[in-house]
């Protein structure tokens, strides 16, 4: 075997291994991922149907309160006007409201009129369930969910419907409602399919990378000897980039995911407790709790709000570099009550977008380090923009790096050299002669793009 066989084996195998493993790596992490996020979003959707069925019950209860507690004309005219509002008490393509006594006899269906009057204590579903017993049981503990199968009127077929029942105790009624599930697993069976589409065809580019190294490596060992250290590291910035770039647009779909989908959602159900709250004047605790809701709520969707700003900050795409700076200098201070200066000149079209998420990315691992470690109660964050190059600097009053000062850093230094590297620049970590870190960035502009300027 002669030497430029071995060579051409030593730079190959390496890198076919190398891939199948980061593949494998990469399949195994991204399926534990889907089936994490996918039970995340499944017990997120459920969670926010068990608080829609409990909002329309309350809805219910106050269409029919006056009636049940005065019970003017007599008890029957008051059950038979009860009856009569359940019956038109509709809400979506198949929500409605029944009604049975404590024996199991149906008293209000609206969708299945043929079961009014009748018994049905023994009724079971197609999983053998005892439909009827359940959500009695259910009422009587003091009102709770149960999940069977039952006929979906908009369909005509059978599906997964969870169902919450409350007792009426002046009656012996138990009053009851509920919402289909189907769509839950038509949502998470898209959200796997979404994903496991994202985990191919970033195995694809991978592999068409590796293909590419090969095919490279066996050119150039052929013609000349060269530098396998050079080759590596060439491939493996690219890989590098091509993580980011797939990080970047994960993150960019989740935050969307979280503002569009999880926000509105949210929104939703601080409706119906604000209904809840607005109605609730005879009751004072009820529109204690209802107030409390409300405020818990209020917390919640701000929250989803700054993990979706964090994950993507909509306004780095909307307005730009600078106007991302300037609102990241304001929420860092805002977090930390560290004072943050920033001045930042415009760029606009003279920088790639993945040029830009480089720059604001490092801008943000700073601050976060700056808040952790670094004890400073100010930051001068400085963009100046020039003919051929721009020139980024974030500098802080803190206690400043040890002594030797680091040639390589940690993770997260190497990281934000790694993002600049990708697109031409450089990162200069230094310590201020005053006390505190400097970090600065150079990077060059668009040629053609600083001409036209």
């Amino acid at each position: 075997m002669t030497f430029k066989t071995k060579l051409l084996f030593i730079t190959i195998l390496p890198l076919v291994a190398v891939s199948f493993l980061i593949g494998g790596a990469t399949y195994y992490q991204s399926r534990k991922l889907i089936n994490a996020e996918t039970q995340s979003v499944e017990q997120r959707i459920l969670a926010a149907k068990r608080q829609e069925i409990r909002n329309y019950v309350s809805l219910a209860l106050t269409s029919i309160e006056q009636i049940y507690a005065e019970e003017p004309g007599g008890r029957e005219a008051a059950q038979e006007e009860v009856r009569e509002i359940l019956e038109n008490l509709t809400f979506d393509y198949d929500g409605y409201f029944f009604v049975y006594t404590l024996d199991g006899t149906n008293v209000v269906h609206p969708k299945l009129p043929h079961l009014v009057g009748g018994n049905w204590w023994d009724l079971q579903d197609d999983n053998g369930d005892y439909v009827i017993r359940n959500l009695i049981a259910a009422a009587k503990s003091g009102g709770g969910f149960h999940q069977y199968v039952w006929h979906k009127p908009s369909t005509g077929s059978i599906e997964e419907k969870l169902g919450y029942a409350i007792l009426l105790n002046k009656w012996d009624w138990m009053l009851g409602t509920g919402l289909y599930t189907d769509d839950i697993a038509r949502e998470v069976a898209a959200i796997r399919s979404d994903f496991a589409h994202s985990i191919r065809q970033t195995l694809l580019v991978t592999f068409l990378i590796t293909l590419v190294g090969i095919i490279i490596a066996g050119g150039l060992i052929a013609g000349v000897r060269f530098s396998e250290q050079r080759f590596a590291d060439s491939k493996l910035k690219e890989l590098t980039n091509r993580i980011f770039q797939v990080q970047e647009q994960e993150r960019k779909r989740v935050s969307t995911e979280l503002h569009d989908s999880i926000s509105q959602l949210l929104v939703s159900v601080r409706y119906g407790v604000e209904m809840i709250h607005s109605e609730a004047t005879r009751d004072p605790d009820l529109q204690v709790q209802a107030a409390k809701c409300l405020k818990t709520l209020d917390g919640t969707i701000a929250e989803v709000r700054r993990i979706s700003r964090d994950l993507r900050p909509s306004v780095l795409d909307d307005m730009g570099l600078a106007a991302a700076l300037g609102s990241l200098g304001k929420e860092i201070q805002s977090q930390s009550g560290i004072t943050v200066n920033v001045d930042a000149e415009q760029c606009h079209s003279r920088l790639s977008d993945g040029a830009k998420t480089a720059l604001y990315r490092v801008v943000q691992e700073c601050m976060t380090n700056v808040a952790r470690h670094s004890q400073a109660n100010k930051v001068n964050i400085n963009l100046k923009v020039g003919m051929q190059s721009l020139t980024l600097s974030v500098e802080d009053n803190g206690v400043g790096l040890p002594r030797p000062l680091p040639k390589a850093g940690g993770l997260g230094f190497r990281n934000m050299r790694e993002r600049i590297e990708t697109y031409g620049g450089k990162l200069i970590l230094s310590r201020r002669s005053s006390g505190g870190t400097r970090i600065k960035v150079q990077m060059p502009l668009d040629n053609a793009a600083a001409e036209a300027a």
